[in-house]
């Protein structure tokens, strides 16, 4: 049952980031179709991409997208910052790449403002 719960809890996140990324993508590109394709491309190859995309050095890509996963993490393991393990870094990419593939196959779960 844990693991149910755990790859549902997973999943969530994971709509949540591409949530925040979206409206995030919407204020500094503006609502437009396609939206979520676009922030995709841009990041295909490198979540380096998002930085680009939205001209900000890396804030779009740090504060909507690895810091929840980064929290997430810490949460999901239950941790507070004295007994973390210091460095959630790997694993935070590592969902937030996971986070973009779910992006990447799903934009149109993203492009909500379009039926608005």
């Amino acid at each position: 049952m844990a693991n149910k719960k755990e790859r549902v809890s997973r999943h969530a996140i994971i709509v949540d980031m591409n949530d925040f990324l979206m409206d995030y993508a919407a204020i500094k590109l503006g609502k437009q179709p396609n939206l979520a394709e676009k922030v995709a491309a841009a990041a295909k190859s490198d979540l380096t991409g998002l930085d680009q995309l939205f001209k900000d050095d890396g804030a779009g890509r740090r504060t909507k997208y690895l810091d929840l996963a980064e929290g997430f993490l810490h949460d999901e393991a239950d941790a507070d910052e004295a007994d973390a393990p210091h460095d959630f870094t790997a694993a935070s990419n590592a969902l937030a790449s996971e986070a973009m593939s779910y992006l990447s196959s799903h934009p149109n779960e993203f492009d909500r403002w379009e039926e608005e």
